[in-house]
């Protein structure tokens, strides 16, 4: 893969992460005023529309059909569930858990994507690094999300909220893989990013919806302030329709593990949002685990290096 696509498919996914950060700022904004399940539903169906408007932009509309026919199964799993209801399931977890713990659970993904990329993708380059790099990575999460205070992992007490939101990450982890195996299917459909994020955000609406309505949340779905309203479009133009098409336009050009360690930054990110807009303090594990992180992207993105024998053989 020539190096210029792949310094643009890494720039790209530090800019869908960047865009995935304000999520959990947004959410602590609106906490007061919109419920979880609610927000979700915004989040991915403002997304979907947002998409949409682009391919009428661009006046593509075409390989739908075939899209939805010879995938269906990849969607229902990789939207419905590894998308939706994954987010339904995190939810859950983090109310029975603790925050910060919850953020840092989740952030295992990376190490499910690897995994799911080994198996489904056939992603094998250089192994023994991306998981030197992953167990990094993860280490400088925690401590990141924990403040260097690691009992809250093992509590008893939040025992089911952990598992929760450990299954909804491992289900995520499923959403990227199958959705670059999607894109491989149809390399030839135009704007396939674009297509397969917007049906995928309308699929994701659909377990949650009716989840949904059998909830008090329901009783005020869409009787919201301006102001609530401004930080949903904001959350599903931005963070959520935005985010999802920079992903896989990302890692079209990159091998999904690689492109998804850059996911580690993102408590970063969201750390120094915090900072500017909520004006919460960052401490002493920001820098520790800002060190950690860089180190670990580089040893998963580190290519392998060709032995002397092979590098003759190749030239031959």
């Amino acid at each position: 893969m020539p190096f210029n696509t792949k310094i643009q498919g890494y720039l790209i996914i530090i800019l869908a992460v960047f865009t995935w950060s304000f999520s959990e700022i947004i959410v602590k904004l609106l906490q007061q005023k919109i419920g979880p399940l609610a927000l979700s539903f915004f989040r991915f169906f403002v997304g979907g529309l947002f998409l949409l408007l682009i391919l009428l932009f661009k006046r593509d509309l075409s390989g739908f059909k075939k899209l939805l026919k010879e995938n269906w199964r990849f969607l229902i799993i990789s939207s419905c569930f590894a998308l939706g209801i994954s987010n339904v399931i995190y939810f859950m977890g983090v109310r029975n858990t603790q925050a910060n713990i919850a953020a840092t659970i989740y952030s295992t993904y990376p190490i499910w994507i690897t995994i799911y990329s080994i198996l489904l993708l056939q992603e094998k380059n250089n192994l023994k690094l991306k998981f030197v790099g992953l167990g990094i990575g993860i280490f400088g999460v925690i401590i990141l999300m924990t403040n260097l205070n690691f009992i809250g992992l093992f509590e008893s007490e939040y025992l089911f909220g952990n598992v929760l939101v450990l299954l909804g990450s491992i289900l995520w982890g499923l959403y990227s893989v199958l959705g670059k195996k999607i894109q491989i299917n149809e390399k030839n459909t135009t704007n396939i990013p674009l297509k397969f994020s917007f049906i995928s955000s309308l699929f994701a609406c659909l377990p949650i919806f009716i989840i949904l309505t059998f909830t008090s949340e329901f009783q005020n779905f869409g009787n919201y302030d301006i102001q609530s309203w401004f930080w949903i479009f904001f959350l599903g133009i931005i963070s959520t329709g935005l985010g999802i098409f920079l992903l896989f336009e990302g890692i079209k050009r990159l091998e999904v593990s690689k492109g998804m360690s850059l996911a580690f930054l993102k408590p970063i990110f969201a750390t120094i949002l915090a900072f500017f807009i909520l004006k919460e303090i960052p401490t002493l594990s920001l820098y520790i685990s800002i060190g950690m992180i860089i180190i670990s992207i580089v040893l998963i993105n580190k290519n392998p290096k060709i032995k002397k024998s092979d590098k003759n053989r190749n030239n031959l």
